[in-house]
């Protein structure tokens, strides 16, 4: 049998870091390589394409607390008619990252994650984690992976299922 191949398109850098934390610290994600590529905002060109092998399954995780899905139909239509690209995962953050990481750990407000004076600081101060410490602070928060990623977007994105148990690790 073949292990499938992953690659991971995030919105920034917090999303990098937990879905690195999440697949080689916690092991409780499909492992791959993880882009920094807003797939709301940005349409994909071959340019983002060309580091792709062949087989790959490409996971777009993205934000829907915004209006406008144009961009993002049109990304997953590049994908899914690529030769090269296997299957397209979507994972709609519902509402956005913050509302995830609240949904799924044992959190009231997501300063609390961080201990940040404010939500302005939050994404800083994430940041600043290593991927030992993300993980020891996820577990400290009783961090469950089952509540990540878990819910269908409404709105103009209720026609993007989440595909989420594609990638977590039972």
């Amino acid at each position: 049998m073949t292990k499938e191949r992953f690659i991971y398109f995030v919105e920034g850098e917090t999303e990098k870091l937990l879905v690195n934390t999440l697949k080689s610290e916690m092991k409780l994600i499909e492992s791959g390589s993880v882009k920094k590529f807003n797939v709301i905002q940005d349409l994909i060109k071959n340019s983002n394409l060309i580091d792709i092998k062949p087989g790959y399954i490409v996971i777009l995780i993205f934000d829907t607390d915004v209006q406008n899905t144009d961009i993002l139909l049109k990304n997953i239509n590049i994908l899914n008619k690529s030769s090269i690209i296997k299957d397209v995962i979507c994972i709609p953050q519902v509402l956005n990252f913050e509302d995830e990481l609240i949904r799924s750990c044992s959190i009231k407000k997501i300063i609390e994650l961080t201990s940040s004076k404010s939500v302005k600081d939050f994404k800083r101060d994430f940041c600043k984690f290593t991927p030992i410490r993300l993980k020891s602070t996820l577990e400290k928060r009783k961090f469950d992976i089952d509540l990540l990623w878990n819910q269908n977007p409404k709105g103009d994105f209720k026609t993007i299922e989440n595909k989420s148990k594609k990638i977590k690790n039972k």
